[in-house]
């Protein structure tokens, strides 16, 4: 397919843009949702409870609209970008196919403000640090208490709502309205709210015209995460956990922290700090029991976001928002000038400080923290993430800070306990936090149930209009909280700019700061984790079926309801399942990679006992005649090449992933469908894949895949260790992939590093269920021969779940571009790791195959050809955009050229 031909459809909008109706400049909204979300959301039954709440088309966004909060899915063709919202912190980019990205430092951003019930006018531009948020205390605040800090869960409030020229009170748990919110439904049923105070007899119905025009927090529920960490150790042990619970004057104890001035987005309501002019509207007169009541209530209504960024250069520009776009998907090897990285080679690893990055070339200028002095690497090269951390054993602690976190200031002399740059992260969600919110009833329950108990008898109770308590907030003068602050600069000499809650600044080493872990960043990470709480990473669709080969020499993934059978039902001719039987095929080119030296293997099988897969013979070795390879001879006329395609070994080998694992003594059962799955693998593997299994451990198998042609794993050895439980096969196989990469990140996104396999026919991806694990119909053939035709594929990046929509963009092409040079120069470091340290059952076949059949030559000739291409002429787009890794940055080639020189030391060796 040319370039023209391919459907190249922009993301136009994104989650937050303030847009405006081409054809109707006076319509606004705020966008909600976008077709390329990350998110995806089933189908749901008609009429939908939310009009957003649907899957999205191609070119369709999710808006709601203001004043009103009017929501509906509309084309994205039919509105313009009116503002772009950014953080300081966010990532960022010129347009979807500029390599190169930014930091946003800063941003700077005007308001055009109306009166929240009048829609009056407030004159011209306001700048944001004019005005303040309409409460005091929001959901997500974070609060102080007792050297403790804390963050807001859930809030009561009372609301009062003028209504047919009557005053309502309305309490409420997690109240959606909002001063000068309008509309019918504003007010329950009256008979909802029988018995409460200030609710006058023969109380008024919902109208149109119903109206909030004041609201109290009355009640706060916070979860106190973590403790002073200036504190001496032994003071800090007797800090308790302050209350659930708070309200009345005890609110009056709470310090609320708010870093974020420049958090305000349209729909928000403020108020002016200096309000001399401003709109307002009055209610009631001093004699009534509310007293006379002026709103100065401001909402906005549109913003002017200018925003300051930090190229990946070192250069800085400051922009309308409108130019650039959020950075949503950066590449695990993107940084930026202040981060903290760790430079890995061999199996060495050094701290450094980012000075500048060539994101065109992929290299970077880095600082080593140790030393002082300045190198120019590759950034395949650079950790920023410490993604090897995790299967250290320390998955809280992360590299470095970024703009916007949260931290926690050690005193001076003391540290955070980590070598820099590891910073720990601390915070504990109490488990009253997670309790389920509803009853299946649609009645609040557990703490939420007490919390509405609570908040409708203090406003049952009051007999005058209630007493204002409020929390405080932070003066200028006061420097008493310098012991927390908001990240908000990273300096080329690796200290960190820490801005406190009272507004002053000041610059810390980065071992003296620990970052906060909050309720949200914990439940995010949470919505990513299976019920065994590991990350479930990327989504491989993989539906019940298995592979076979074509008349064409094509693998075709069949799916049917061809089943297994019961491996207790008799079968006369000792034959299992025919792994040919199933229909509805998708192509799944696979093993063109393999050269005419490797001979497709004729294989017998005839298990005379079938209750064992193990072929019967009078001596311990395996295969014996029952079960004979025949290889026919290759080119120089040898038939005894090692490379059989499955083949039962004597004893497991030391070195597999599950070695130390108890075995079971294996049932009846699970032998009889071994036997099944062992005649599989004997007669359908495809030349590419070579399978090895153990007498002493039928429940251990080895998988050894060489990579595909034309994709960045070409020639490359994928080693796959496997384990069946007990439970097999009602219980899917267990896999550990062997990750060669030194810590560099994962060869693909299925494949991580500490070794987990994510397939859904694994049970380690929560897909559809009828992707999962059958013991019906799937079999240890399709979950081998799947994770070479749909894991190791020509353009990997799209593995991940969230980026299978982006298919097709400009967006989606360079970061699959990127992704798979990546992978690319990774996986020939596999074949050098295969080549310098056997593995045990599997030494002959990888000696045969890289030396004998001359694939190591083929390696280092086709490296070497795609460097020279790269580093000559123009890039072809017809020629190469078919090409899995057409070609390589100046980053690549240099790791490249280093994996280079030690394969060529192994081929001089030969």
């Amino acid at each position: 397919m040319t370039t023209a031909q391919r459907i190249r459809l922009p993301t136009k909008f994104y989650q937050e843009d303030i847009v405006r109706r081409i054809d109707s400049p006076n319509v606004y909204g705020i966008v909600l949702r976008c077709w390329h979300d990350a998110e995806d959301i089933p189908p749901l039954p008609s009429p939908f409870t939310d009009p957003l709440m649907r899957s999205l088309d191609r070119g369709e966004i999710g808006v709601s609209f203001f004043p009103g909060g009017v929501r509906d899915i509309v084309p994205e063709s039919h509105y313009e970008l009116v503002d772009r919202t950014f953080q300081s912190g966010d990532y960022c980019k010129r347009s979807v196919d500029d390599v190169r990205s930014g930091v946003v430092t800063s941003i700077e951003v005007q308001a055009r403000l109306v009166h929240a019930i009048s829609g009056e006018q407030v004159e011209g531009w306001r700048d944001i640090r004019e005005v303040r948020r309409a409460t005091d205390v929001d959901g997500g605040d974070y609060v102080i208490y007792d050297d403790w800090i804390g963050q807001v869960i859930e809030l009561f409030d009372e609301l009062l709502v003028s209504a047919s020229g009557a005053f309502v009170r309305l309490p409420e748990i997690s109240s959606r309205l909002t001063i000068g919110d309008k509309g019918p439904d504003i007010l329950p049923d009256p008979e909802a709210l029988h018995g409460l105070v200030n609710y006058p007899k023969g109380a008024p119905l919902p109208s149109p015209d119903d109206t909030v025009i004041d609201m109290k927090r009355t009640i706060l529920a916070i979860c106190w995460l973590a403790v002073n960490q200036s504190l001496n150790p032994s003071v800090a042990q007797l800090k308790q956990r302050p209350a659930r619970f708070w309200s009345g004057e005890d609110l009056t104890k709470l310090t609320v922290i708010r870093m974020r001035v420049d958090d305000v987005r349209v729909g928000d309501k403020i108020l002016l700090e200096n309000d001399a002019g401003v709109p307002v509207t009055r209610y009631g007169v001093e004699s009534e029991s509310n007293g006379a009541m002026t709103i100065k209530t401001l909402c906005v209504r549109e913003t002017k976001t200018v925003v300051n960024v930090l190229w990946q250069d070192g250069s800085q520009e400051s922009l309308p928002s409108t130019e650039l776009i959020p950075y949503l998907n950066p590449d695990e090897y993107d940084c930026w000038p202040g981060d903290h990285v760790l430079w890995k080679f061999e199996r060495e690893e050094h701290a450094a400080v980012v000075q500048s990055v060539n994101s065109t070339d992929r290299v970077a200028v880095i600082r080593f923290t140790s030393t002082g002095k300045t190198e120019t690497v590759s950034v395949l090269e650079l950790d920023p993430n410490g993604v090897s951390d995790w299967a250290a054993g320390t998955p809280h602690t992360h590299l470095g800070v970024r703009r916007g976190d949260k931290v926690f200031v050690h005193r001076e002399g003391a540290s955070n306990g980590f070598e820099s740059p590891r910073v720990p992260r601390i915070g504990e969600i109490e488990e009253w936090v997670r309790e389920v919110p509803v009853r299946p009833d649609g009645e609040f329950s557990g703490w939420r149930r007490t919390m509405a108990d609570m908040g409708t008898k203090i406003a049952s109770e009051r007999k005058e209009k209630p007493t204002v308590s409020r929390v405080k907030h932070p003066t200028r003068d006061n420097a008493s909280l310098s012991w927390f602050g908001e990240v908000t600069g990273l300096r080329l000499d690796g200290t960190v700019d820490v801005t406190h809650p009272n507004g002053s600044m000041a610059i810390y080493p980065l071992s003296r700061l620990t970052k906060l872990y909050d309720t949200l960043e914990q439940f995010e990470d949470d919505g990513w984790e299976g019920e065994d709480g590991s990350d479930q990473g990327s989504h491989v669709d993989n539906t019940e079926g298995v592979w076979h080969l074509d008349a064409d020499g094509t693998w075709r993934y069949d799916h049917d309801d061809s089943e297994w059978e019961d491996e207790e039902d008799s079968d006369e001719d000792g034959d299992g399942m025919d792994v040919d039987t199933w229909a509805d095929e998708i192509d799944i080119p696979l093993g063109d990679g393999i050269p005419d030296s490797l001979i497709s293997h004729d294989v017998t099988s005839d298990v005379t006992d079938s209750d064992s897969p193990f072929p019967v013979s009078s001596s311990n070795t395996s295969p014996d005649s029952t079960q004979e390879i025949i290889v026919q001879e290759d080119e120089d006329g040898h038939a005894d090449s090692p490379w059989k395609k499955f083949e039962v070994l004597p004893s497991a080998p030391h070195d597999h992933a599950f070695y130390s694992s108890v075995s079971n003594q294996p049932s009846k059962n699970f032998l009889a469908r071994l036997t099944k799955e062992y005649r599989a693998l004997s007669t359908s593997l495809p030349d590419s894949i070579l399978v090895r299994a153990y007498e002493d451990r039928a429940d251990l198998l080895r998988c050894l895949i060489i990579g595909p042609e034309n994709t960045p794993y070409e020639d490359a050895p994928f080693v796959i260790d496997w384990m069946l439980d007990s439970n097999f096969p009602q219980s899917p196989p267990i896999a550990h992939f062997l990750s060669w990469t030194n810590g560099n990140g994962r060869v693909n996104p299925n494949l991580y590093e500490e070794g987990k396999v994510c397939l859904s026919i694994l049970g380690t991806w929560s897909g559809d269920r009828t992707e999962t694990w059958s013991a019906a119909r799937s079999s240890l053939l399709q979950a081998f021969v799947s994770i070479q035709g749909l894991v190791l594929v020509k353009e990997p990046w799209f593995c991940e779940p969230a980026y299978e929509k982006l298919r097709g963009t400009e967006e989606g092409m360079v970061n699959s571009r990127l992704y798979s040079e990546k992978a690319y120069v990774l996986s020939r470091g596999f074949v050098r790791r295969a080549l310098e340290i056997p593995l045990g059952g599997l030494e002959a076949e990888i000696n045969w195959l890289y030396n004998s059949q001359g694939r190591l030559s083929k390696v280092l000739n086709d490296s070497r050809a795609l460097i020279q291409k790269s580093q000559s002429g123009p890039e072809n787009t017809e020629v190469d955009e078919n090409l899995a890794v057409p070609r390589l940055t100046a980053g690549g080639i240099i790791m490249l050229e280093r994996t280079l020189s030690k394969l060529q030391t192994l081929f001089d060796r030969m």
